[in-house]
């Protein structure tokens, strides 16, 4: 495994022959992967990445799969840019992968704020423009999809899951139980949905939207799966920005906001779950007390149960992102499965030699 900037750059080459690096510096490097931006002697900047986790590896895996069908004439409908894959190597039992590197500053959640405007709603036109892209490059590349009725019911299954456990508040469950009953709610219909999306997949250049990464779970979902990690936000009024935005793109969807409300407190009750499912207790008694002033906050509102769009309770900022930190992706969304086929060996989670790229000499 790579110990340094330099020695990272020097695996590029297996991925991309003929590449010359001049220059390196760690770019994002964490517990779960080793990553750089390297200047190249052609005067490019690439992200050179080396998964350091099996849960890292696999989203690699995916997001190689993944990037494929976002040809040249899918970039041109999207205003913002996608990384593109120029190439991957074997390393061990793990990889080397090679990409286009987004330019522009990564988002962080308290950047959607009055402080910076206008980038509400260019957040919430970038996200409806991916929802308006063409059902068919999903389907056609084979990538997950699901009717409404199997997201309901996706959702439905997490909701026993939780409810068994015994430990959430009884004004929670009966809150989800009825928004997830009610037949108005789920009158929507799939669209290509990017499936984890949290603000440090944005990309911006002041207050403009100019990339999006993170593309390991594409597919069609419900739209609404996209926008819930805005009601993390601590500032409403910009959270209604990019709400507004998104609807001038896509138009109304009056349910749109409260399904995004269940998906946002559901995700809390799958924190749960993967500390109860991992034996971990301190994971167990974060999720608890994250549940427990959920409740509080909904406790006083006559509409607890139903959802209510202008009623909604958003979670603290500092809950939503510090559960995002500690849990980084590895608690998938279950209407975002994982793809079934792929060049990689989802046994041992290594890459083949044959996974499919864009390898440039």
């Amino acid at each position: 495994m790579a110990a340094n900037p330099f020695t990272l750059a020097a695996l590029a080459t297996s991925a991309v022959p003929g590449i010359e690096v001049v220059g390196a510096v760690d770019d994002g490097s964490g517990d779960d992967l080793e990553a750089i931006a390297a200047r190249t002697s052609e005067g490019r900047v690439v992200r050179v990445v080396v998964p350091r986790t099996p849960d890292a590896l696999r989203r690699l895996r995916d997001q190689a799969v993944t990037l494929h069908v976002f040809t040249h004439a899918v970039r041109d409908r999207l205003p913002f840019e996608v990384p593109e894959t120029l190439g991957t190597a074997p390393l061990q039992r793990t990889a080397v992968v090679v990409s286009t590197r987004l330019g522009g500053a990564t988002l962080r959640l308290g950047d959607v704020s009055p402080a910076h405007v206008g980038l509400a709603a260019s957040i919430g036109e970038a996200i409806a423009a991916l929802h308006d892209l063409p059902t068919s490059i999903v389907l056609d590349a084979g990538l997950p999809h699901r009717s409404t009725a199997e997201i309901r019911d996706s959702l439905t299954a997490v909701f026993d899951r939780v409810a068994a456990t015994g430990r959430v508040p009884a004004p929670l469950l009966a809150r989800w139980e009825v928004a997830l009953e009610d037949d108005a709610l789920w009158q929507f219909q799939p669209r290509v949905v990017h499936g984890d999306l949290q603000s440090p997949a944005f990309r911006r250049e002041h207050a403009t939207i100019t990339g999006i990464d993170g593309w390991h779970a594409l597919g069609l979902g419900d739209p609404a799966v996209d926008l819930a990690w805005l009601l993390g936000s601590e500032h409403g009024s910009s959270v209604d920005e990019a709400f507004v935005a998104y609807a001038g793109v896509r138009g109304a969807d009056r349910q749109l906001r409260r399904r995004a409300m269940l998906h946002a407190e559901l995700d809390v009750a799958r924190w749960l779950l993967h500390g109860v499912d991992a034996g971990d207790d301190t994971v167990v008694a974060d999720a608890e007390g994250m549940l427990a002033r959920l409740a509080d906050r909904v406790a006083d509102d006559d509409s607890t149960t139903a959802l209510q769009p202008e009623r909604l309770h958003t979670m603290d900022l500092a809950d939503v992102q510090h559960m995002l930190d500690e849990r980084g992706t590895s608690v998938a969304r279950e209407e975002s499965p994982r793809r079934g086929q792929s060049a990689f060996d989802d046994e041992t989670v290594e890459i083949d030699a044959d996974l499919p790229s864009t390898a440039r000499p």
